[in-house]
């Protein structure tokens, strides 16, 4: 092994050189550092390979040391809020790196010390790579908002990759199982970064949950669905819909948004557990995107209440029969939006007609209106099921224009 680690050796600031351009090029946040930065980065790439070589010469694992000066790079990566996502990616690069230097290195007479280092490596590099996680999270529970935090904890979730336990603790959010995810979509959209940041705040004020914008018009709550607690603070399935104290504590959080942010809101929701979230939150999405916002959302709408118009939109040929429904529909006076509020209201005609602003002998216009124009009765079974899709595709299909 001797001659294969002075060949290593004599690579490091070549190997290390490699390294950074490669970070740079694969790792979007590591693209454009400062010249302090850059300079940190190769000090870094020289230093874990100087000291893996040495401890592998040695056969001896990683001392407390080597672990501590990892940990300090971490936290200064927290510091410099480079997100987690980054960060794995980073780790994961490096590992690569790393063996490749060794493999690319080697001589054909040197397979069995490439085996030993590589298992040197797998085992020294996960004691190194959680030294540098836990760095980096105390780095950001140092120097990030509870914004930030909460935000970072959400992303983590929703990516189902292992959700980091540091920034739960400091931000004081139990880590459950099963979770529920809420896509609250703003109408209309467009929500400046101020805005954004004081929507998340008040809500945090109200309930510390995590929490992140999918876009300028998207903020997904994620919240607890059962943390080994009493039924009293669960969330269950029942028939596809979302019931218990959480879900209830969601709307109510939901609510409060809507107002304070002054506009119309849709709320979609699935339950899920950890490590399948990101579908859950595909699910959610699609759901708030088949709503119709209001200015004080009544429900959390599931897969339940969507189910029909989920299948139509990812349909083509119900998606071009619908248009065509919908086309006819456009030619009377506001009929899609009587529709909407008319369903929204259960059917209530002195509820929809308060909703719309107008007479009820108004409303009974519109709705005998839809009746001539496609042969629907709107309170009819076969109206409901129908006319119910084509409305939520209508919102769906305006959604994916903007």
């Amino acid at each position: 092994m001797p001659d294969l680690i002075m060949a290593l050796q004599r690579r490091i600031d070549v190997n290390a050189l490699r390294a950074v351009n490669t970070y740079q090029r694969e790792v979007p946040e590591y693209a454009s550092p400062s010249p302090e930065q850059l300079a940190h980065m190769l000090d870094f790439a020289r230093f874990i390979r100087r000291v893996s070589l040495e401890r592998v010469r040695d056969d001896t694992p990683l001392d407390e040391d080597d672990l501590a000066a990892i940990g300090d790079v971490g936290r200064r990566r927290g510091e410099d809020r480079l997100s987690l996502a980054s960060q794995r990616q980073a780790l994961s690069t490096h590992t690569a790196l790393m063996l490749r230097d060794v493999v690319e290195t080697a001589a054909p007479a040197n397979t069995e010390d490439v085996l030993h280092m590589a298992n040197w490596l797998g085992r020294e590099g996960n004691r190194a790579r959680c030294a540098y996680l836990d760095g980096y999270l105390g780095g950001v529970a140092q120097t990030w908002s509870m914004s930030a935090q909460v935000q970072l904890l959400a992303r983590s979730l929703l990516a189902d990759e292992p959700p980091p336990i540091g920034i739960a603790r400091a931000a004081g959010v139990r880590l459950g199982h099963r979770w529920l995810v809420t896509v609250v979509r703003f109408d209309p959209p467009g929500l400046a970064a101020p805005e954004r940041k004081r929507i998340v705040a008040t809500a945090l004020a109200s309930w510390r949950i995590p929490m992140s914008w999918l876009g300028l018009a998207e903020l997904v709550l994620v919240t607890p669905a059962s943390v080994d607690a009493p039924a009293a603070t669960s969330a269950w399935l029942v028939d596809g819909g979302v019931h218990g104290p959480v879900a209830d504590r969601t709307l109510d959080l939901v609510r409060g948004i809507a107002v304070g942010s002054g506009r119309r809101c849709a709320a979609g929701a699935a339950v899920g557990a950890v490590g399948q979230l990101a579908g859950v939150l595909d699910q959610a999405r699609q759901i708030s995107r088949l709503t119709s916002a209001e200015r004080r959302p009544q429900h959390l709408y599931t897969v339940a209440d969507r189910f029909v118009e989920l299948g139509a939109v990812h349909s083509p040929h119900m998606g071009s029969w619908l248009r065509e429904l919908v086309t006819r529909l456009e030619a009377g006076p506001d009929l899609i939006r009587t529709l909407d509020a008319y369903y929204l209201h259960d059917m209530s005609r002195p509820a929809t007609a308060r909703a719309l602003g107008v007479h009820t002998r108004t409303l009974d216009y519109r709705l005998r209106r839809v009746h001539e124009l496609i042969g629907l009765r709107p309170a009819s079974t076969r109206g409901v099921r129908i006319l119910t899709a084509a409305v939520a595709w209508t919102f769906a299909d305006r959604l994916r224009e903007t």
